[in-house]
């Protein structure tokens, strides 16, 4: 099987080869992050293996006077762990003045500082060796899988809370091993399994990832003018699908509504203190109250009933957009790290699709890279998501660098 080395040999930090304890210790971070254990909020297992690899790399820095060579040397590496300094600094101040509670400050506080130390962990372990990231993902889908087997799926849908995306990924590395047009084939092939089992974001993911696949077997010179035409086609067709499947009472309808509503409150909460936020899980404001407002106007506009969860207090259900969040509860300096990670993952996806050589990792990679934007908008940054945030970040600097522009002659 060809490495990662292999495929992106210009790629931005070295990789010396694998090593046992290394390769355990992403097999049991991805494992682990599916069990979680309840220490004021949910803290993922797999965390504290990361949190074990970054104790290991500051004692190795200590002892040798140097940070260890496996970590990157990168601008990006260095500029997403400034953003989340940043970040946390806007948190405190935001969090200070807003007068939250206790409580909701080491929520907080503890969801920035344990996103750093896992951006930090999983970027030494690819830097160990890059088959790491096969270990990690390996681990981390048979978690799931067991996770779901030993506990249930969450509104006993198998597919999508179970086994949908192990499998999906399963079939995809398979695929990719054969070469590209066998990933486009199979993610197309799995992006039809997940509509028709409505595990509509997946399939849309998958969806992306085939077309953008397809895009590279184009020259280069001419992928930017078929791609943009091939996107509305993409995206009408999403529409019209979404579009179709808003029939009363059905599950998509309220799923679509209870995201929206979550959308517009939190965008309201940034809008209205965008330099100070609203502070951590918005404890001191009417964020929540007014997702909850939102949701229920229109639920009953969508005649659809109400939510179980409509009585709940504020910090017990998480507001769903890792950007967004970010905004209103930190302001436009807590959400640093985000709007600088969501560049990134826009400007890889575009390296990949129209100016990087094909390999067989393009697929998977975009495959990576297209979840991590649709949680960057559509998902929460806790929990095991932190773990998610940080393995695309390691795929960012897999990636090889930019080459320098040449010199200008007279």
């Amino acid at each position: 099987m060809p490495s990662a080395a292999q495929a992106f040999p210009a790629s931005s930090w070295p990789a010396p080869g694998t090593t046992g304890a290394s390769a355990a210790a992403a097999a049991s971070a991805g494992f682990l992050t599916a069990f979680t254990v309840s220490v004021g909020g949910e803290l993922p297992l797999g965390e504290l293996v990361l949190v074990a690899v970054f104790l290991w790399i500051v004692f190795r820095a200590a002892v040798t006077g140097s940070i260890p060579a496996q970590l990157p040397r990168t601008r990006l590496f260095r500029l997403l762990l400034v953003c989340q300094l940043v970040a946390f600094a806007a948190y405190v101040f935001s969090d200070l003045y807003r007068h939250s509670s206790v409580h909701d400050m080491g929520r907080g506080w503890a969801r920035m500082i344990f996103l750093a130390i896992d951006i930090v962990s999983v970027a030494y372990l690819l830097g160990c060796s890059r088959l790491n990231l096969l270990a990690l993902l390996a681990g981390q889908f048979a978690g799931d899988a067991v996770h779901a087997l030993a506990f249930g799926a969450l509104y006993d849908d198998m597919w999508k809370f179970g086994f949908g995306v192990p499998v999906t990924y399963l079939v995809l590395f398979m695929a990719a091993l054969l070469g590209r047009p066998f990933f486009a084939a199979a993610a197309l092939a799995m992006s039809a399994v997940h509509f028709a089992l409505d595990y509509r974001s997946f399939g849309a993911i998958c969806l992306m990832a085939g077309a953008a696949t397809l895009v590279t077997f184009l020259p280069r010179g001419i992928r930017a003018w078929l791609a943009v035409p091939a996107a509305a086609v993409v995206l009408a067709g999403l529409g019209f699908y979404t579009l179709g499947m808003h029939r009363e009472g059905y599950r998509a309808a309220r799923s679509d509504i209870s995201r929206s509503s979550m959308l517009i409150a939190a965008a309201q909460g940034f809008i209205e203190s965008p330099l100070v936020g609203q502070g951590s899980w918005f404890s001191r404001s009417d964020v929540f109250d007014n997702f909850m407002y939102i949701r229920a106007r229109a639920a009953k506009e969508a005649h659809i009933g109400g939510f179980p969860e409509a009585d709940e207090e504020p910090g017990t259900v998480a507001i769903h957009s890792q950007v967004l969040v970010a905004l209103a509860e930190g302001g436009i300096f807590g959400a640093t790290f985000f709007l600088a990670f969501g560049a990134a993952l826009a400007v890889a996806i575009c390296r990949l699709v129209f100016s990087l050589p094909g390999s067989w990792l393009t697929g998977p990679f975009l495959l990576i890279l297209f979840t991590a934007l649709y949680n960057w908008l559509m998902s929460p940054f806790s929990g095991a998501h932190r773990v998610y945030i940080a393995v695309a970040c390691g795929v960012l600097l897999m990636l090889p660098r930019p080459e320098p522009a040449p010199p200008r002659t007279a």
